[in-house]
């Protein structure tokens, strides 16, 4: 050998030592005798159990001999590649008297071997390790289970795919489960690593939680578990029940299964509990947040004791040496997000000001140095200015900071209008925290003018809008009065920013303004506008216009926030959740803009004085209040919605205008089928339909109605009849127009009738924070409330049900108790058929073209305005088989074909799109291609027909479109060239 080859095998095993090499040749000496040389290459293999037993204690003393520095040299690598292959057939010989030492070294290999080189060779490794939890063994799957965890804890991204197949080929899952149910008396350290495994498994994977959480019998067993004095085991139970909740149907198996998982949560969360207990119980409090329902539960059930431990998880924590652990660190980020509860409505709020929010808070955003200095009182509004300045220039744990702003805007958004000082713990403490948060918005607005990107500017812009406007007058105030002091120097710069900003980007002229940029320019523009000192000069600079162009221009085009850090409730931890989709009960959704916007637009409208005194707003007048209205009627979440109700209220139009709003007020107009009549103290009167107004406005009807003739009910003398008819109006269309010389006799007819949300908008209220859209609905009527007003029975095509029983009658068809008003106003074909004198009108039950599921849901589309109930969604979807999916599918096919024939255009549109998002496969597509061509709805052919379009070649090939006529096949065909041509 040449010296310079000497040399550089003397530099390649720096670092080993002779017992190294000596428990290296042994190993190799103990793997020769299973190797065998093959065709495709070197495998090992061997069935003798001495010979396993030799190779696997040679394994393990070579494993004891690397130390941390040796764990990278080559040999090292190369001998973990010819190690794994030895030890997964070992274990795959299924003889338990090796399994246990052979699944024991595997455990030491990953925890030697760095994760780099293990995922090198994970399926190798996962696949051995996987299949052998089907040993009834419990040494063995403890251990097995244990490599698992410690496998899937470092697994990257970009094998969980292939990882995934392997678990699901070795049935992994299932054998968990039986293992757990079946556990009995078995050591703690068994459930805990077994049912930490599984909670590894749905974290990484969504589609494995529908058999966990569907498992009856598991949830039992984890409800019982959840008892036992083991903390490790309890922390297991919590992680488990936070991987379940991650998907929507499994939070709310969790909530509906007693009261076991909240519990043992809030239990949990205690702060005399260890940290990794603690963090476990905050975990699955953070799931439960995002979801309405699971907040709910959790005030309702467990209010001031969860606050209580919210507050000790924010506040209990020191540093150390300076610093704060990663456990701490790690608890402080869990409890701020469940925090974030907050900014939510609720009877939380009290026990959370009771408890001294605002000093945690502080504690949060300022080093201990600076909390120590904080004076009794400050002596003048710079000394607190300066205070604040100081400690923020520290920079204390900037990556809490986002949390402590959402939850400062979430206190002032909800706060009682009466709240006063002397409700608080420390006064300064407050103070100090709204100026840092003032500061933080003028930072925010300086970098928005650089363009810079910054986590900390949208949640702290939005901290200090809330405070601006909040219920309670003394944040306002306080908020309102720092800023003006803060933004002085630049405001008049600043505005003509902001508004040569909205104005270039609502015009076309500038589309480089990133979303994130436009929602804190809105931001900046809502706060200005509800500062007296600046809200002059933004109108004077046409600001009004500006922001209702650019208002408008968004909700055209339907422009929305998406990937953006706009909902309160979700953290930055790396969840992946499921079939949370959209809730109508979402405050903004992804509109955000819209309710920014809004909220500026309607403050600057407010403080306005007369409206007629502004030139632009006096000539355009009409056109505002119709983008407006259209804005209302078309957005999707209740924030935007609510906003533009109270901008209307400024205009003399008060309510919520909504498309089936629209049209049941045209009831009102006529006289037909018409059952009551209302009878003011002067013998004017009024005729109704008793449905409607038992539905809409129960307070105007007698405690009992006859129905077998017309009734009249006679009014108080103090019913103005003015008011009356426009009460009326609201109560058949959701609005009404008026002029302020009634407003004030509406304010007290609404009051008397319990029409809160009317009375909210004729007393001009801005609407609380995350509140409650008040939608149109009438389905209540189909119930008991309207059945003594029902004319008319609906029945469906088809068979009767065996578990079909009306609760009303004595029917044996499926058919629907409904109101002729309703269906002709929501409907002009049912209008054509129930009030034209044809033979339907005379009759008392027609029936409809329709299955029983497709008949439910057109009535609750015409009573509603909504098509609902939804087919299932994510999980619950995913795992039926295809007749189940097409079960789900076929009334949203048959109501699609009805309203094409009935011309409800909306319910047209919403049928396809419900059907387009449900088509998952060629047998489904089928089926609606022949469907659309029998009942010649040809747009419904064509969408079938481009998702079986990429196929076309194999599904010609294989003879799958033989069952379709020629035509429908050509058309497929078509549909596939143009898929080509593109």
């Amino acid at each position: 050998m040449r010296p310079s080859s000497t040399k550089q095998v003397a530099e390649n095993n720096r670092g080993l030592n002779g017992r190294f090499f000596t428990l290296h040749s042994r190993l190799y000496n103990a793997l020769g005798l299973g190797f065998r040389n093959e065709e495709g290459g070197r495998r090992w293999s061997c069935t003798d159990v001495e010979t396993q037993r030799h190779v696997v204690r040679s394994v393990d003393a070579f494993l004891d001999c690397i130390s941390s520095d040796m764990t990278m040299h080559p040999l090292v690598k190369e001998s973990v590649a010819d190690i794994v292959p030895a030890l997964g057939t070992t274990l795959l010989q299924k003889n338990e008297a090796v399994m246990k030492l052979a699944s024991k070294v595997f455990v030491k290999m990953v925890n030697v071997i760095p994760s780099s080189i293990i995922e090198s060779l994970v399926l190798d490794i996962v696949h051995p390790i996987s299949s052998s939890l089907s040993s009834c063994h419990v040494p063995v799957v403890i251990l097995c289970a244990t490599a698992l965890n410690l496998i899937l804890s470092c697994l990257s991204s970009k094998k969980e795919r292939d990882v995934w197949k392997v678990l699901e080929e070795t049935e992994t899952i299932n054998y968990i489960i039986h293992h757990i149910q079946c556990g009995g008396s078995k050591p703690p350290d068994f459930f805990f690593q077994t049912i930490s495994l599984l909670s590894k498994i749905l974290q990484r994977w969504p589609s494995s939680r529908f058999c966990v959480w569907n498992n009856n019998g598991l949830m039992e067993v984890l409800n019982s578990l959840s008892l036992e004095p083991m903390l490790s085991v309890k922390a297991a139970v919590l992680q488990l029940y936070s991987t379940i909740a991650l998907c929507r149907n499994g939070a709310k198996k969790l909530l509906d299964s007693g009261n076991y998982p909240l519990q043992l949560m809030v239990e949990s969360m205690d702060c005399l509990n260890p940290n990794y207990l603690q963090l476990a119980g905050f975990t699955l409090a953070e799931c439960f947040v995002v979801s309405e329902e699971g907040r709910l539960k959790m005030i309702e059930s467990y209010g001031e004791p969860l606050v209580k431990s919210i507050i000790d998880g924010v506040n209990n924590w020191s540093l150390q040496s300076g610093k704060l652990t990663k456990e701490q660190m790690s608890l402080i980020k869990a409890s701020c997000c469940v925090c974030k509860i907050i900014c939510w409505p609720g009877k939380h709020h009290n026990y959370f000001w009771k408890l001294g929010i605002e000093s945690v808070l502080l504690k949060l955003l300022l080093d201990d140095f600076h909390i120590k200095q904080i004076p009794e009182h400050f002596s003048s509004p710079d000394e607190l200015e300066a205070f604040a300045r100081d400690g923020l220039s520290a920079n204390f744990l900037p990556v809490i900071k986002p949390h402590v702003w959402d939850i400062l805007g979430g206190l002032a958004a909800h706060c009682a209008e009466d709240f006063t000082a002397q409700m608080l713990k420390s006064e300064p403490h407050l103070k100090l925290l709204i100026t840092c948060a003032c500061l933080g918005f003028a930072g925010s607005l300086r970098s928005t003018r650089q363009h810079c990107q910054n986590v900390e500017n949208e949640p702290v812009s939005r901290a200090v809008l809330l405070m601006i406007y909040s219920p309670s007058k003394y944040i306002s105030s306080q908020a309102k009065s720092v800023l003006s002091g803060i933004l002085k120097p630049n405001a008049k710069e600043d505005i003509n920013y902001l508004l040569n900003t909205l104005n270039a980007t609502s015009s076309g002229v500038n589309n480089t303004v990133s979303d994130n940029l436009q929602v804190l320019h809105l931001i900046s523009m809502a706060c200005y506008s509800g500062l007296h000192q600046y809200r002059r000069y933004v109108m004077k600079n046409q600001g009004i216009h500006i922001l209702l162009s650019f208002i408008h221009e968004l909700s055209r085009n339907r422009v929305h926030a998406q990937g953006m850090n706009t909902s309160l409730h979700y953290c930055d931890h790396n969840m992946k959740m499921c079939c949370y989709e959209f809730e109508e009960e979402d405050w903004q959704g992804d509109e955000i803009f819209l309710v920014f916007g809004l909220l500026g637009l309607a403050e600057l409208i407010h403080h306005s004085g007369s409206v007629k005194d502004q030139v632009w707003l006096k000539s355009n007048e009409g056109q505002l209040i119709s983008q407006v209205q259209e804005i209302c009627i078309n957005s999707f979440a209740s924030g935007p919605k609510w906003h533009c109700a109270y901008l209307l209220s400024y205009f003399g139009f008060y309510g919520f205008p909504s498309k089936l709003g629209n049209r049941i007020g045209n009831a009102l107009s006529g006289d037909k089928i018409t059952n009551l009549t209302l009878v003011l103290a002067n013998q004017e009167h009024v005729n109704v339909h008793g449905v409607i107004l038992r539905v809409r406005c129960p307070s105007l009807l007698p405690s009992e109605v006859k129905t077998s003739r017309r009734n009249e009910i006679r009014l108080s003398a103090h019913v103005n009849p003015q008011a009356l008819l426009k009460l009326l109006e609201y109560v058949y269309s959701g609005h009404l127009v008026a002029g302020e010389d009634l407003v004030k006799r509406l304010k007290t007819l609404a009051k008397h009738c319990n029409l809160q949300p009317l009375l909210q908008m004729l007393c001009r209220n801005r609407p609380k924070w995350r509140t409650h859209f008040p939608t149109f609905d009438l389905t209540s009527a189909l119930g008991s409330n309207g059945f003594c007003f029902s004319d008319i029975v609906l029945e469906a095509k088809g068979n009767t049900f065996e578990e079909w029983k009306c609760e009303s009658c004595n029917l044996s068809q499926p058919h629907l108790h409904a109101h002729k008003a309703i269906l002709c106003a929501s409907s002009d074909h049912m209008r054509a058929l129930l009030c034209s004198g044809m033979q339907e009108s005379q009759s008392e039950s027609i029936k409809i073209d329709l299955g029983w599921k497709a008949l439910v849901r057109l009535v609750n589309w015409l009573y509603s305005g909504k098509l609902v109930p939804k087919p299932k969604s994510g999980c619950l979807w995913h795992n039926l088989d295809e007749e189940g999916k097409l079960e789900q599918v076929i009334p949203y096919v048959e109501l699609y074909c009805l309203s094409d024939s009935w011309l409800l255009e909306d319910l047209h549109k919403e049928c396809s799109r419900v059907i387009m998002n449900c088509l998952d496969s060629i047998n489904m597509a089928t089926k609606i291609i022949q469907i659309g061509a029998d009942c010649c709805q040809w747009d419904l052919v064509e969408l079938a027909a481009k998702f079986m379009a990429p196929s076309y070649h194999h599904l010609r090939n294989s003879g799958q479109l033989l069952e379709l006529d020629e035509q429908l096949v050509d058309i497929v065909r078509a549909a596939s060239v143009a898929i080509l041509s593109q």
